[in-house]
């Protein structure tokens, strides 16, 4: 199946979706530190695009999560890890832990 034009992760609505979910929390769902000024999906987009065959509803707040990554240009590096998070997660499953870890995932 072909994927649609436009990536769900550029626009106006995700910038809002991103902001919402760092104003609720800033601390990294993956590894516990506080800081996070971006979102991670928590299923990733095209995991998302090859279960429902679209994007409506990837960016929804209960598909994203804090972590520490880039936003645009501007480098987010957890201030005590030194990880972008959410870049070493890439598209990875989570594994589902009762509480976030400072450790390789």
């Amino acid at each position: 199946m072909p994927q649609p034009k436009g990536d769900p992760r550029n626009g106006a609505a995700y910038r809002k979706a991103v902001a919402l979910c760092v104003s609720n929390s800033d601390i990294c769902h993956l590894c516990g530190h506080g800081g996070a000024k971006t979102a991670d999906h928590l299923i990733s987009v095209k995991k998302w695009f090859a279960m429902f065959g679209n994007y409506e509803g990837v960016n929804a707040q209960t598909n994203l999560a804090p972590a520490h990554g880039t936003m645009g240009m501007v480098e987010n590096r957890c201030p005590v890890c030194h990880r972008l998070c959410n870049q070493s997660r890439g598209a990875r499953a989570l594994h589902h832990e009762p509480q976030p870890r400072s450790r390789d995932w």
